[in-house]
């Protein structure tokens, strides 16, 4: 792999990033609901639907392009990348306790099958579910591309995908099958959508992994464009023909979305765009923190009397949790940012 590369910053992918984390405040938020219920289901349920598989892209595109081919460093990675996220999520799941208590999560005690479900699959709260999809998804695409060809992972993460969609936004076809409809009640016994880090999360970390392993200069920009457009038209027309069927279950998983993404991550992967090296953190820490920030709109709005305003107004609504979760992620960055510097002043010291 591109050893000489990896330690160059891509600005265009931390740009798209943080427009994906926005998007998906967006899918929290519902944006135009008050102005054209329709139309927020154009832009929350079809168009903000490639900002997570874009994360997972990013994700596996990032890391296999740092591997370096020698089995012994690159399991070092693997093995402080998981724990990496494990820490994360960690954080995020105690973070998070407060407003599952608010909510009334544990009124009726806890339930350890549930718990251990929500903590290995589901997530503890509605939005975390992604980090323990990027750490299942890794952990599969990560061995699969070591121990098994190429020609093998690529379709076996397909198949999962397309398991994924007939749980998803497929459901209706599944649906129609006594005996398929069986296995995805069991499947939902497990798990409450599909969209997880089995069926989800792996056919876009391989995504990431093969635009990390193709040569930089291909494919040509001017036709990643052309990919990328015809896909996402592709897609808005997939998604309203599926919802006019009453075809999903949920609105995650798009055949279209496969394409589109990857032609995204290879414009932004393009893209030689200085200035946006913090964009890339800023975008986990606005994703892992908007569902905070959108309680405590809500609940600031309420108590100061504009509900109307804050709230019910859904543009008003979500450019303030957009306002405050980028003010609250930057504050976080830039508090990181002192100790990162703080910590190399150490480690260059004469005497450490």
């Amino acid at each position: 792999m591109r050893s000489a590369a990896r330690e160059t910053r891509l600005g265009g992918i931390d740009l798209v990033k943080l427009i994906a984390a926005m998007l998906v405040v967006a899918i929290h938020t519902g944006p135009l609901l008050s102005v054209d219920p329709y139309a927020d289901f154009l832009l929350t349920g079809i168009v903000a639907r490639l900002a997570v598989p874009f994360f997972f892209a990013a994700s596996g595109f990032l890391f296999f392009r740092k591997l370096t081919g020698v089995r012994r460093k690159d399991d070092r990675a693997f093995r402080r990348y998981v724990w990496r996220i494990a820490g994360l999520y960690a954080a995020a799941i105690v973070f998070y306790l407060p407003v599952n208590v608010y909510k009334g999560d544990f009124a009726h005690g806890i339930d350890i099958t549930a718990a251990v479900r929500a903590i290995l699959i589901d997530g503890t709260f509605y939005h975390l579910w992604y980090l323990p999809a990027l750490i299942t998804g890794f952990c599969i695409v990560y061995h699969a591309q070591r121990r098994l060809p190429s020609s093998a992972v690529y379709p076996l993460v397909t198949l999962l995908y397309i398991i994924g969609l007939l749980g998803d936004s497929y459901y209706g076809l599944a649906a129609r099958s006594d005996s398929l409809g069986a296995v995805y009640d069991w499947l939902f016994s497990w798990s409450d959508y599909t969209r997880n880090g089995l069926f989800f999360a792996p056919v876009y970390l391989a995504v990431g992994m093969y635009a990390a392993k193709m040569p930089a200069s291909k494919p040509r920009r001017s036709r990643n464009l052309v990919l990328f457009l015809a896909s996402a038209g592709a897609l808005l027309l997939e998604g309203i023909l599926l919802r006019d069927a009453e075809f999903p279950r949920h609105d995650s998983m798009y055949i279209m979305l496969l394409p589109a993404v990857y032609a995204l991550l290879q414009l932004a992967a393009q893209a030689k765009i200085g200035g946006f090296r913090k964009a890339g953190a800023m975008s986990q820490w606005i994703y892992l923190l908007h569902p905070a920030v959108i309680v405590v709109v809500r609940g600031a709005a309420e108590a100061a009397g504009f509900r109307e305003l804050a709230v019910d107004q859904s543009i008003m609504h979500y450019a303030a949790v957009c306002i405050l979760s980028a003010a609250a992620a930057g504050g976080i960055e830039a508090v990181l940012s002192v100790r990162r510097r703080k910590q190399a002043v150490m480690n260059n010291a004469p005497f450490a």
